[in-house]
């Protein structure tokens, strides 16, 4: 049974309590220390240098036991706390899919296992949660590090988050920790790199694009913005009629379906519609023709259109091809947003249509959802940013002279 508070023996070695102090030799002080995963104490002792008396011996042994955490309630709580930092990871991860606030995709989750199983587990093998402290995160950013600074910073915020995870029957955290992330020297991350495209680089991606990827490209650069996820999992019947509105209900990952956006400023029930200019519009109502159900984006046979086809088959050859840094589909994306900051549209509406947090309690008031027509107005204001290809040779034809061609479109439904 651990002692309750202790104040530790006093001594100098080879010497009896009750022989005479000697001012100019070593002192110690001997206590009992609480080892993780044991149920008995384990004798330990420290020096207390020379002490000229043993009164001063013993005022600094209270301050040592003080800094040991000897006596503490926390110290001893991780102690008598016999679980390992897998069990801990194991619980943890369970509770990211099941808990109710802000619960995580499957796909973010499995990359959370992965790094468990490849690098935590490995490393931290069978160690109690007490002892996973600084030194031992220290040691295994030092196990960790070639690999990519970014990833560093993340597979540590892991570490601490399971660590973080232990609470006792009241819901009170097991191990407090004061996590010194200079001592740990966990890298710092420069900027990102967000590679994106600009007005002349966009309008020479749609024409080399085959559809149906050059209106997927151009409809994630020029309208909401969308994010690459909603516009593959987007249905015709969740397009207006005058195709000038578009509502985000669902999104496509990895083959399936999901009735849940990234987060849930995205999600159509917490406000989330996408307008788009007249001509962008134009474009997608050509491209769904007399369709007036199923995907909008889909491959002959009606299916899922992936993101990783989109990459491998157009998108990433073209990038190629026109000697322009690799990117994914979040290059229309930041290519939309900064179109929206520079063409000043309202911060409420920005936040609407791309589905990010809202930045002030006073957008909850804002009712954009029933303005559809001032929507619209910013949206033929902002335009798209680039000249879409079936206006092209319209522009060209009337700056000569010569009357564009006009597009008969069928109506849907």
């Amino acid at each position: 049974m651990r002692r309750k508070w202790q104040q530790g023996r006093v001594f100098q070695k080879g010497r009896k309590k009750s022989d005479p102090w000697l001012p100019t030799e070593s002192a110690y002080v001997q206590f009992w220390r609480d080892v993780p995963g044991q149920a008995e104490l384990e004798r330990d002792f420290v020096s207390l240098g020379v002490c000229r008396t043993r009164t001063i011996a013993e005022r600094k042994a209270a301050e040592n036991l003080e800094k040991l955490g000897i006596n503490s309630i926390q110290t001893f709580r991780e102690s008598t706390a016999n679980i390992t930092f897998k069990e801990q990871g194991e619980i943890w991860l369970q509770s990211l899919a099941n808990r109710k606030r802000n619960p995580l995709e499957q796909t973010t989750i499995d990359t959370r296992r992965y790094a468990l199983d490849k690098w935590m587990y490995p490393f931290f093998g069978e160690r109690y949660l007490a002892d996973v402290t600084n030194l031992a995160m220290k040691e295994f950013v030092d196990h960790i590090s070639s690999l990519a600074p970014a990833t560093i910073r993340d597979y540590v915020n892991i570490v601490k988050a399971v660590v973080a995870s232990a609470r006792d029957v009241k819901g009170e955290p097991l191990f407090m920790r004061d996590w010194d992330d200079g001592f740990i020297d966990v890298p710092e991350v420069d900027e990102q790199n967000q590679p994106t495209v600009d007005q002349d680089e966009m309008e020479m991606i749609l024409r080399e694009a085959e559809e149906p990827y050059c209106t997927l490209y151009a409809l994630l650069a020029g309208c909401g913005p969308m994010r690459a996820g909603e516009a593959l999992g987007l249905d015709i019947r969740s397009i207006h009629e005058d195709f000038r509105t578009l509502e985000i209900v669902q999104k496509a990952k990895r083959g399936e379906l999901q009735d849940h956006m990234k987060t849930k400023n995205a999600d159509s029930r917490h406000g989330r519609v996408v307008d788009l200019s007249e001509p962008l519009a134009a474009m997608l109502r050509e491209f769904v023709g007399g369709r007036t159900s199923g995907l909008v984006f889909c491959k002959p046979d009606g299916s899922q259109l992936m993101q990783r086809d989109t990459l491998k088959h157009s998108l990433h050859p073209i990038l190629k091809k026109l000697r322009l840094e690799q990117g994914g589909l979040n290059i229309f994306r930041r290519f939309r947003i900064t179109k929206l900051e520079t063409a000043e549209v309202p911060a409420a509406l920005q936040h609407t249509w791309s589905g990010h947090a809202k930045s002030h309690v006073s957008e909850v008031y804002k009712k954009l959802l029933k303005q559809r027509e001032w929507r619209l107005r910013w949206a033929e204001k902002t335009g798209t940013g680039f000249t879409l290809p079936g206006h092209q040779q319209a522009a060209a034809e009337a700056s000569n002279g010569k009357p564009g061609k006009l597009l008969q479109f069928r109506k849907v439904g």
